[in-house]
């Protein structure tokens, strides 16, 4: 069937107008369409007047693998009934990993993420948690979470606090609006935090911010190639703790930043990420770092605005240690040079090198057809 046709046909069925046989083939996956665009009409033919293409439709999304998540969630046409499909049914069997693709995916819409909102997993609404950025661009989203009585009591408090946080920080704005006499500023005075403060800052337990805690080839810092205020940072943060990395983290300049992003534990680590001095410069070399925490890529994948940095996608891609949820969805925007690139490239997982060359190959045929068409 000629393309055209394929694509009218698809429209017959979204509009309710295609008959039985053809949608009956959908369901059971039979059109020679992409995985996404298969998997837009199963969804959609879940509500069809007849059983059996349901039954059929159902069958087939419950029979969808990693591969083909991972193909659906790196497509463009990926549409938003299909995200709020995947999230109910992450919520309904607890599949943090589902749920996962749906959080962590830059074009999920508003609907996909308040499903996983309403979620009593624990470990599902932490994944809603890890961008704050989205959080504070969407407050139903946070209304939503706070309504939740499954949330602990240590991610509401984050969530007030970050609410809080946002609405100072408004407010300060407004107010640096108004021209007022300048005079010398004081040096403000750090407010001093205990422990609990810094957990419930972070969002997270008490142990888990006081684990062991080291710098993953430190002793670099202390070469003398290193320049002095490496090499002096790297002593001053030597004689701290866990809570006290975190901070400076959070807080520190670049020499800090560079040391710290590297530190074995994960909080420590992520509290660079949360450090609103860092540069986007910064974001693309954390990006392509292969010493650092899985879960500090993870949040870096997850941060739209980041990613809208080619070089910030393409590091995430190519960098072995980022979690392949998060890098397999970036794969359609790389550019044909770096498809072929990541397809021979042993350095990156199976899964990464063979959707590139699929992404590649595709394309290829796609330029060969449009090329006889002329």
């Amino acid at each position: 069937m000629a393309a055209n046709a394929m694509e009218q046909l698809v429209s017959r069925i979204l509009e309710g107008t295609a008959p039985t046989q053809a949608r009956a083939a959908a369901a059971r996956g039979a059109l020679p369409i992409s995985r996404a665009e298969l998997v837009r009409l199963f969804v959609f033919l879940l509500k069809d007047d007849e059983e059996a293409i349901r039954k059929d439709a159902a069958t087939s999304l419950a029979g969808l693998d990693d591969d083909a998540l991972s193909e659906v969630f790196g497509s463009e046409a990926c549409t938003p009934e299909v995200f709020t499909y995947f999230s109910h049914a992450a919520v309904a069997g607890g599949d943090s990993n589902l749920a996962g693709r749906v959080a962590y995916h830059a074009s999920a819409p508003t609907e996909a993420l308040e499903a996983l909102a309403g979620s009593e997993d624990p470990e599902i609404l932490s994944l809603l948690l890890t961008n704050q950025d989205r959080l504070l661009a969407m407050p139903d989203l946070m209304d939503s979470l706070l309504a939740n009585e499954a949330l602990r009591p240590e991610q509401r408090s984050w969530i007030q606090e970050t609410r809080a946080r946002a609405g100072r920080q408004e407010e300060a704005a407004e107010a640096a609006k108004e021209p007022i006499p300048e005079e010398p500023e004081a040096e403000p005075e750090e407010p001093e935090l205990t422990v609990e403060d810094v957990a419930r800052i972070l969002n997270v337990d008490i142990g888990e911010l006081m684990t062991a805690s080291e710098i993953a080839g430190g002793d670099e810092f202390q070469h003398v190639d290193a320049s002095e205020e490496i090499r002096g940072a790297y002593q001053k943060i030597m004689t701290l703790n866990t809570a006290q990395k975190a901070i400076l983290a959070m807080k520190g300049g670049r020499e800090e930043r560079t040391i710290l992003i590297r530190d074995t534990n994960r909080v420590v680590a992520l509290s660079v990420i949360k450090n609103p001095r860092m540069p986007d410069g910064e974001v693309e070399s954390i990006a392509g770092m292969r010493n650092v925490h899985e879960e500090v890529l993870r949040m870096i994948g997850a941060n739209r605005e980041w990613t809208k940095n080619y070089t910030v996608t393409l590091a995430l891609v190519r960098n072995p240690r980022t979690p392949p949820g998060i890098s397999t969805n970036f794969i359609v925007r790389l550019n044909n040079r770096d498809l072929k690139f990541l397809s021979k490239d042993k350095n990156v997982p199976e899964i990464i090198r063979r959707m590139a060359k699929k992404t590649s190959d595709l394309r290829e045929q796609r330029s060969k057809v449009s090329f006889k068409k002329h």
